[in-house]
């Protein structure tokens, strides 16, 4: 086995220990996690920059951007307020 193979067997089994879950984040660095229904952050909020929350049935979820909440808002229903 030269090098190289070596090398691209090494790689694949440390990177089969790390998995990532699908799912864009929002402006905050934040999604749902679809298997579970769990809503995490991945990143704190920028305070440089105005988010939104999208209230639906009393829930509330913050860190999207205005278009964004407004896209979710018309598809969905419910409310964009700025969050703060």
């Amino acid at each position: 086995m030269n090098k190289v193979n070596v090398l691209l067997v090494v790689a694949l089994l440390v990177s089969s220990g790390l998995s990532a879950h699908s799912g864009r984040t929002n402006a905050s660095g934040c999604h749902t996690n679809h298997s579970n229904g769990s809503y995490h952050c991945h990143n704190k909020k920028r305070a440089d920059k105005q988010t939104y929350c999208h209230i639906l049935k009393g829930e509330k979820r913050c860190g999207y951007a205005y278009s964004t909440c407004q896209s979710l808002k018309k598809k969905f229903g419910g409310a964009c307020e700025l969050s703060y």
